[in-house]
C-alpha cells in the first residue's frame, strides 16, 4: 500500500491536471466513501488539502445542482412516481422533514448523511417549487457540515495509518485501521437511515389513523 501512495503521490505530482480531475469526480459522483479516501490520501501528501477542500466542495455542489435540473425531467419524473420509489421517498421526506422541523436547511444536512438519500431527496426537492436560488443557500451550508466531517474523519485516518505504521512497524495494522474506520462509518449511516426509515413509517401510520 505504501508503493501505492507513492505512485500516486509521484503520478499527481507529475500530472497536475489530473489531481483536480480525480478529486471533482471523486465528490462528485463518489459519495461519502470517495471524500474519504481522498482526504486519507490529502494525509500522505498526495495532494494539498487546502486543493482537496475547494475542488470537492465545487465538484460536490456541481453534482447536486446537476440532480436538481435533472429532477425537473420527465424521466426523473417517472422514476419518483414509481410506486415502490414513491414509497421509499414518502417514508424518508416524512421523516426528514419531521426531525428538520420543515427548514429546508436541516432537512438538506440529514439528507446527506443518510446512505442513498442525497440524490434522491435533491431530485424529490426539484419537483416542489422550491427556487433554485433557495435551494443554493442550503445545499453550500449542507456540502461544507458534510465535507468537513467526512474530509475530518479521512484526514485524521490517514494521519492514524501513519502513526500506527510506523510505531507497531506493520503495515497490515494500519489497513486494519482503516477497514475498522469505513465499517464505522458504514455502520452508523446504515443505522440513521434504519432510525429514519421508522420514523418516517411510524409518522405516516399516525397520520393514516
Amino acid at each position: 500500500m505504501i508503493e501505492s501512495i507513492d505512485f500516486l503521490r509521484q503520478f499527481f505530482f507529475d500530472y497536475a491536471f489530473f489531481q483536480y480531475l480525480v478529486i471533482f469526480l471523486g465528490a462528485a459522483f463518489g459519495g461519502e466513501f470517495a471524500i474519504i479516501s481522498l482526504a486519507f490520501l490529502s494525509a500522505q501528501d498526495v495532494f494539498p488539502l487546502s486543493l482537496f477542500l475547494i475542488i470537492g466542495f465545487s465538484g460536490t455542489l456541481s453534482s447536486d445542482i446537476l440532480w436538481f435540473f435533472l429532477g425537473k425531467t420527465k424521466t426523473a419524473g417517472k422514476i419518483i412516481d414509481h410506486r415502490y420509489a414513491s414509497n421509499t421517498i414518502s417514508v424518508i421526506m416524512e421523516a426528514i422533514h419531521f426531525v428538520s422541523r420543515g427548514r429546508h436547511l436541516l432537512a438538506f444536512v440529514f439528507a446527506k448523511f443518510l446512505i442513498g438519500t442525497r440524490i434522491v431527496v435533491i431530485l424529490y426537492v426539484s419537483k416542489t417549487n422550491l427556487a433554485f436560488k433557495k435551494f443554493i443557500q442550503n445545499d453550500v451550508i449542507a456540502i461544507a457540515v458534510w465535507l468537513s466531517i467526512l474530509t475530518s474523519i479521512g484526514f485524521l485516518s490517514g494521519l492514524g495509518f501513519i502513526y500506527i505504521s510506523r510505531i507497531l512497524k506493520n503495515i497490515y495494522a494500519g489497513i486494519g485501521f482503516i477497514i475498522l474506520i469505513i465499517l464505522v462509518v458504514v455502520v452508523v449511516q446504515v443505522w440513521l437511515k434504519r432510525l429514519f426509515t421508522k420514523e418516517g413509517e411510524d409518522i405516516i401510520k399516525k397520520n393514516d389513523l
